[in-house]
Formats: structure tokens, sequence, C-alpha cells
């Protein structure tokens, strides 16, 4: 007999463990739902973040595209060019001079070139900033400014303390207000 009162006292015990009150349903629905919105929450982060991917897939090759059309159009200026020799590697302050000077004379198309085979060539000078900015501009002036942002997105990314990347920032800020 006392072993029959102790099994059904220790089967209610168990039973009224498994027996939830009010609070305790509470507490666990709220954190149910505090989870399905946690899930929501990256589920619309990831969906924006695919979406910002694709977008950037198209500028890729978008930007593909434009350099592809860039190196083509250098191929045909060097091949209407005249046979000559094999130049020296040129220093730095060359190629930058050079490039300026393309720039000052307003032959935008060349400078964007001459720009980019001084950042090639030097990709660690500390005009390298200058340089994007002067690509920027260059496609500004031409009437490229979905090109253009390139050059100045690239500015910012890689030297976002520059004053080179603040002229980037106010351009970028015109461009994409007209």
């Amino acid at each position: 007999m006392k072993l029959g009162v102790c099994a059904t006292l220790l089967v209610s015990l168990f039973l009224a463990g498994c027996l939830a009150d009010p609070s305790t349903i509470k507490e666990m629905n709220e954190r149910q739902e505090s989870i399905e919105q946690k899930v929501n929450n990256m589920s619309r982060q990831l969906t924006d973040m695919q979406r910002r991917l694709e977008i950037q897939e198209a500028r890729i090759r978008n930007l593909e595209r434009n350099y592809s059309e860039i190196y083509m159009k250098i191929g045909d200026i060097e091949e209407s060019k005249p046979a000559s020799k094999p130049r020296k590697e040129r220093s730095a302050d060359e190629l930058y001079r050079d490039a300026v000077g393309i720039y000052d004379r307003k032959q935008y198309q060349k400078a964007v070139l001459a720009y980019q085979v001084f950042i090639d060539t030097y990709p660690d000078d500390r005009r390298v900033a200058d340089a994007y900015l002067k690509q920027g501009l260059s496609l500004v002036m031409m009437g490229s400014n979905k090109s253009a942002t390139y050059f100045f997105k690239t500015l910012i990314d890689r030297f976002p303390d520059s004053p080179e990347a603040d002229t980037a920032r106010r351009k970028l800020e015109e461009i994409e207000s007209n």
C-alpha cells in the first residue's frame, strides 16, 4: 500500500511538472515571436544583399564592357602608330606628368588611359588617388557619368580619408541627383 501511495505521489509530481502555468506559456510565446521576427529580419537582409549582389554583378559586367572598349581603342591607337624601338620603363613622375598634361589639354579620353597606365604601373604611388579622381572627372567631361561613378567609388573605397575622396563624394552626389 505504501508502495502504491509513493508511486501515485511520484506520478502526480511528474505530471504536475509537465503542466505549464500561463506565465510560462506566455514567455514561450514571446520567445517564439522574437525568434520569428529575427528570422524575418534576416530573410529581408538576405534578400537585400542578393539584390545588391545582382546590382554589383551588373556593374562589373558594364565595367568589363567599358574596359574592353577602352582596350580595343588602345589597340587601334597602337596599330595606327608607326613602329618604334621599345622604350625603357618610364618613371612615376614622367607618367604622372604626361597624364596631367593630357588632362590639362582637355584630351579626356587619352587622359583616362594615361592615368590608368600610371595606376597600373605604380599602384602604390601617393598620387594614385588623384589619378582616379582625374579619370572620373575626365569621364564626366566626356558625358559618361555612369562610367565615372566606377572611378569615384574606387577612389572612395581605396582612399576614404583623402581630400580626393571628398571631391569624389561630391561628384557622386551631383551625378545621382541628376
